[in-house]
């Protein structure tokens, strides 16, 4: 399947669960885009003539793809533990990405997209030995730990040249905070030549876009990262820091 990819069309008894007229929308659909790259504004073009009543209805019908998802995966689950193979199972739920959805008047992903509703995707893992129920929702993971991590979970060796870690520290609680402050990404273009590189600390994050404008913003103040703070003179020694990390 390729949901919850656009053009989001839930089964009907799933769109039926969710109010459309009372959807909330993004705080930053009217964004312009100060800034930010123009290809942003390119691309925001393409979705002016949508209407409130549009973008309620776009977001109701992700949301209710998710849901028609999710209760998929609960008929897998439910046979696992009718076999009682859930005993001996390991689960992961991920995504490679998540969707604009009118964020910064945007739609999916797309060219210059770097925004956390893009890049901080779910991950839930579920393994024989670990604690039920732990939320972490402070450490800094990718997936290319999550190779790292299945391999330390079956009691197999380790990838000598793994990029990533295994993550089992952090899912039985006994891992380093500060040890997990870090994470980087890479944005190949697609069709264009319009390359982007990410990286997170702690509460910062750097995107370096060579086609474009840098960008700086602080997550713990500005979720929504509406103020871009690389061209800052305040903020210049980060900014640096930043470029380093990279």
């Amino acid at each position: 399947t390729t949901e919850p990819h656009d053009p989001y069309v839930p089964p009907k008894a799933f769109i039926d669960l969710y109010d459309v007229d009372s959807t909330p929308l993004s705080p930053t659909l009217k964004d312009e885009l100060g800034g930010k790259p123009e290809v942003l504004r390119r691309m925001q073009a393409v979705w002016q003539g949508l209407t409130d009543a549009d973008w309620r209805r776009m977001a109701a019908s992700y949301w209710a793809v998710i849901t028609y998802l999710d209760h998929e995966v609960g008929r897998l689950m439910a046979v696992l533990r009718e076999s009682g193979a859930d005993q001996n199972t390991i689960v992961v739920f991920t995504s490679d990405h998540g969707d604009m959805l009118g964020a910064h008047g945007l739609v999916a992903k797309g060219v210059g997209t770097a925004y956390e509703e893009v890049y901080n995707i779910p991950l839930i893992i579920r393994a024989p030995g670990l604690t039920n129920g732990t939320e972490d929702i402070d450490t800094r993971t990718s997936l290319v730990d999550l190779g790292p991590t299945l391999l330390d979970l079956t009691g197999l060796d380790s990838l000598p040249d793994a990029s990533g870690r295994s993550l089992r520290p952090v899912l039985a609680d006994e891992h380093n905070r500060a040890d997990w402050l870090d994470a980087y990404a890479e944005f190949f273009g697609q069709r264009f030549v319009y390359t982007q590189r990410l990286v997170w600390h702690d509460q910062w994050k750097y995107v370096f876009s060579p086609g474009g404008i840098d960008e700086l913003y602080n997550l713990a103040d500005d979720p929504q990262e509406t103020t871009n703070l690389a061209e800052d003179p305040a903020h210049r020694q980060t900014l640096e820091d930043m470029c380093r990390r990279m």
